[in-house]
């Protein structure tokens, strides 16, 4: 399978995002799910970062819906790459598998669901799994704690964010 270098500001913009989006997630069980969808409308849409992946990595034409992919931990040699080498491999089914995840919440996003349900805690779960296992691994601790605190919906106001534009590369359109 191809391998994919991402740099370094592509990583944490990634892991940025999907972390925005799992916690944004989680707050929703406790309030409506249209205050969610106003919350995104004023941040940049999962289908826009599923493009952005597709157009600078030249992803193949996918059918995403029944794109199946089981994504594994990075191992030690992986988490100990971008330390020494400072190369930040992904497989090209790892970001398939990402686009996937950024096109499943686009559309219960765009849904006129009416309240939080297990199929998206199910979304909510393997976007927080992805970012974790396979995005986290490769960060540095000092940029991870950082990424820690990104702004999300209902975030409290008593804690210090880290703000998403912090994390936009200089490539995303």
């Amino acid at each position: 399978m191809k391998n994919i270098q991402l740099n370094y500001s592509q990583l944490l913009f990634l892991y940025a995002y999907l972390r925005s989006i799992d916690l944004s997630l989680d707050r929703n069980k406790w309030t409506t799910w249209d205050e969610l969808q106003d919350y995104f409308k004023n941040m940049i849409a999962p289908s826009q970062v599923a493009q952005y992946l597709i157009n600078i990595f030249n992803l193949p034409k996918t059918d995403f819906k029944n794109f199946n992919f089981t994504p594994q931990k990075k191992s030690l040699l992986n988490r100990l790459r971008p330390i020494i080498f400072k190369t930040f491999p992904l497989k090209q089914d790892e970001i398939i598998y990402c686009c996937k995840l950024l096109f499943q919440f686009d559309e219960v996003l765009h849904s006129d669901i009416k309240k939080y349900h297990l199929g998206i805690e199910r979304i909510r779960i393997d976007i927080a799994e992805y970012y974790s296992n396979i995005l986290g691994r490769m960060i540095l601790l000092n940029d991870l704690d950082k990424l820690m605190k990104i702004e999300h919906f209902w975030q409290s106001e008593k804690i210090d964010i880290a703000k998403l534009e912090e994390f936009i590369p200089n490539d995303f359109r």
